[in-house]
């Protein structure tokens, strides 16, 4: 079947749309803003980060009251006189990206865990980020192929399979983190103390032996 002009210019977008995905990645700690940051900023700051993967350049993926009520539910760390700074854009932008998946509750305990089991903050933000880039440009790649596509049908095809891999992938992941929550309620209490012994007063003084009749 020939491929219509449309379709040919519908692919050309998609496939430049790919390109730029695959090949973004986000800031590394080290290149994060290393001066506190106010709301606003970090609402500018974040929404650059975090462009493509919204539905559009245009929408916001973050916005204050989202970073409100993180704040307030204690899944972000809490802003020292409302100045928020590298840890908060790293937790900021890890959450913003696993939300679309999992829950914010989800999402958080995982960036808890990952940075409290021997690692920092630092070390679990520049993986996830080096982790997101490799994947993204594999999903490009498919993108990328759609030369091979002849109709509509074919990219709707393409389309089926990303959203069902997708879904096995969330599936496993709350498998995982469900598994690790019923490990921490069967974790073995560790025995309590012994109770200290009462020592005496030493002003007590000792009762007189009652004497026999």
């Amino acid at each position: 079947m020939e491929k219509s002009e449309k379709f040919l210019e519908d692919v050309a977008e998609l496939q430049q749309w790919a390109r730029s995905f695959g090949e973004f990645k986000a800031n590394e700690w080290d290149t994060l803003p290393d001066i506190d940051l106010y709301m606003d900023q970090v609402i500018g700051y974040l929404n650059r980060q975090l462009k493509n993967q919204g539905k559009d350049e245009e929408g916001q993926i973050l916005t204050p009251s989202m970073i409100n009520n993180y704040v307030k539910s204690g899944q972000v760390t809490h802003p020292d006189r409302k100045k928020y700074v590298r840890e908060h854009l790293a937790q900021l932008y890890m959450l913003c990206s696993m939300k679309q998946i999992l829950t914010i509750p989800d999402a958080s305990e995982l960036i808890r865990r990952l940075s409290g089991n021997g690692r920092g903050i630092k070390e679990v933000y520049d993986a996830f980020v080096l982790d997101q880039h490799v994947i993204n440009e594999g999903i490009a790649s498919v993108i990328e192929q759609t030369d091979a596509v002849s109709s509509e049908y074919d990219l709707m095809r393409i389309a089926i399979g990303l959203v069902l891999n997708a879904t096995a992938e969330r599936i496993a992941a709350e498998r995982i983190i469900a598994l690790l929550r019923a490990n921490d309620e069967t974790a073995p209490v560790p025995d309590a103390p012994p109770a200290p012994v009462e020592k005496k007063k030493a002003d007590e003084k000792k009762k007189p032996a009652e004497k026999k009749k």
